[in-house]
């Protein structure tokens, strides 16, 4: 019988770290899109200093902040605690503080959307002109910027890497040399690391048009709409695909054209930064899933037809706002311009990170399956819970390590059941995480009355603009949409590519958890579906099958 742990006091998970003692707030938002589920020693151990590497190498690279910010402690921006990644808000709230015309709270807002978070609260060295030298100096190279030449540097790196693997009939040693040496080797921070610099400059970038809407057109918000339906984003071109497949491809050619699509798109799939990630190509199942949601959908809802809707309404938007601004259209759509580019090579960023992470995916499954003929355990997420010298033992000897994989799965049972705070502060916790002690069990729909009572209106962050009602339907896996029907409001906790299918035929899209940089909003104004995000608590709040009307455009979400 598998262990129970009696408490958190005897659980210590393998993943945690210690918190900065010098940058004290973390929050789940945004970490939660690529971390969203307890994270897993065996990968947090050999991924999470680059991880970090590449953050640290990002912002100094951007410029705003500094080796002196960071110091000699070996976790600042990153951090495991009661086994949920966690993010440092303050170190990135230095961005807005440093870059003049933005603020912490615009960082807040692109990040973080209006979830709650510990507020800002100024600090001595917090405000550094060299640092903020070198940070106009990115931002004057990101807003004349005419391409992203670090994508042009990450393709042929990713190309390179993938075409060193080893086949999969090859030694456990090659195929976890593999694996070690993706993450270990420098790959994985300099991807993390060119991620983080483009997805700071798409801030960058997202930022100016917003203030440039606010100062002369008095609404920050107009930039939604003007940066909506702008084509080639990577991670909605699968929807579009996948639509051709439900709908345009005739039945001798579904075969053929379906291994097109697994060659292009096969990396993508759920939880997809994780060597457990069930990604297209090796669960083609889930993708067949996802294909058979579009079929016979009203044509109206063709991920083609929507985007030319909406390009035809930000065209419209475009025309409309320049009148108003006489001599400074010009300079309006250059900003469009800027931002739709850096918008654009945030996501190929993205993709290019989890398509190098695919290889190792694959090869590490199958020396989940190597072992488990040999006695190991069945589940494929089970040989991730060891540390990497456990999980070498467990390739020598699968049998002598499950009792400790038994003992560790009883453990990430026990906190999956517990509610890990969204946000905190450590200096008010003796300079550490809340306990685990204190965490709350983990509400579900069905642990107590937490339905908001018709006629409440619950807020969030625009996400992409229009308003639709419609029956709510609450799915938490991507892989099984509970009966989501055309013209359903979609209420989900996070979303990442693997859901885009399912926006297709959505009405709406509610997300907990979600800012301006989020999957959710970039998709959604791609697709031409309103969006809110950031709204705490939603799965809860929102009773499946319950009427609700959302208007994207000011994030708010009543239920009727």
């Amino acid at each position: 019988m598998m262990p129970t742990p009696a408490s958190a006091d005897q659980i210590s998970w393998p993943a945690d770290v210690g918190p900065s003692t010098k940058w004290t707030t973390y929050t789940r938002g945004n970490v939660g899109e690529v971390y969203p589920e307890i994270v897993l020693p065996l990968e947090w151990e050999l991924g999470g200093p680059p991880s970090e590497e590449g953050w640290r190498v990002g912002a100094e690279t951007v410029g705003f902040a500094t080796a002196e910010d960071m110091g000699d402690e070996p976790w600042v921006i990153t951090g495991v605690f009661g086994g949920y990644a966690y993010f440092n808000v303050g170190v990135m709230r230095l961005l807005g503080v440093r870059t003049p015309g933005m603020g912490p709270e615009l960082i807040d807002q692109q990040f973080l959307g209006d979830a709650d978070v510990p507020a800002y609260q100024p600090r001595d060295g917090d405000k550094n002109l060299k640092a903020t030298a070198r940070v106009v100096a990115t931002a004057v190279k990101t807003l004349t910027a005419k391409s992203v030449p670090l994508l042009d540097e990450m393709r042929p790196k990713v190309a390179a890497h993938r075409a060193t693997a080893p086949a999969l009939d090859a030694s456990n040693e090659a195929l976890f040399g593999y694996i070690v040496d993706g993450l270990e080797g420098g790959l994985w921070a300099y991807l993390i690391g060119s991620h983080v610099i483009i997805t700071m400059q798409a801030t960058i970038a997202a930022g100016a048009l917003a203030d440039f809407c606010e100062k002369h057109l008095d609404d920050p918000n107009i930039a939604l709409e003007l940066t909506t339906g702008l084509g080639d984003v990577v991670s909605a071109e699968p929807a579009k695909a996948m639509w051709d497949l439900a709908n345009e491809t005739a039945a001798e050619d579904y075969d053929s054209a379906f291994a097109t699509f697994i060659d292009k798109y096969g990396h993508r799939g759920p939880n997809e930064f994780s060597l457990n990630g069930r990604d297209w190509a090796a669960y083609p199942e889930l993708a067949t899933a996802a294909i058979d949601t579009m079929r016979g959908l009203d044509p109206t809802r063709s991920p083609h037809v929507q985007a030319r809707r909406m390009s035809e309404s930000r065209e419209a938007t475009v025309k409309s706002v320049k009148e108003k601004l006489g001599w400074r259209a010009a300079r309006l759509e250059k900003s469009i311009a800027n931002a739709a580019m850096w918008s654009r090579a945030r996501e190929e960023s993205k993709d290019l990170v989890i398509l190098a992470n695919q290889g190792s995916r694959h090869r590490y499954l199958e020396l989940a399956r190597r072992a488990q003929e040999r006695g190991g355990v069945e589940d494929r997420e089970g040989p991730l819970l060891l540390t990497r010298v456990e999980f070498e033992a467990y390739l020598d000897d699968p049998p002598s390590m499950v009792p400790t994989i038994d003992e560790r799965r009883a453990e990430y049972d026990y906190l999956a059941g517990l509610e890990p705070p969204f946000a905190f502060d450590t200096t008010g916790h003796d300079g550490w995480a809340p306990p685990i002690s204190t965490w709350l069990p983990r509400r579900t729909s069905e642990t107590g009355d937490h339905a908001a009572s018709s006629g409440t209106t619950l807020s969030g962050a625009a996400g992409s603009p229009g308003t639709a009602t419609g029956k709510a339907r609450v799915v938490t896996d991507p892989a099984d949409p509970r009966g989501l029907e055309a013209g359903d409001i979609l209420v989900a906790p996070v979303t990442d590519p693997s859901w885009t299918p399912l926006f297709v035929g959505a009405g709406a899209v509610i997300v907990e958890i979600g800012a301006a940089m989020s999957h959710s909003m970039i998709v959604s104004r791609e697709l031409g579906i309103p969006c809110v995000v950031g709204v705490e608590d939603a799965t809860l709040k929102i009773v499946d099958g319950a009427m609700v009307e959302v208007d994207g455009s000011t994030g708010s979400v009543k239920i009727l």
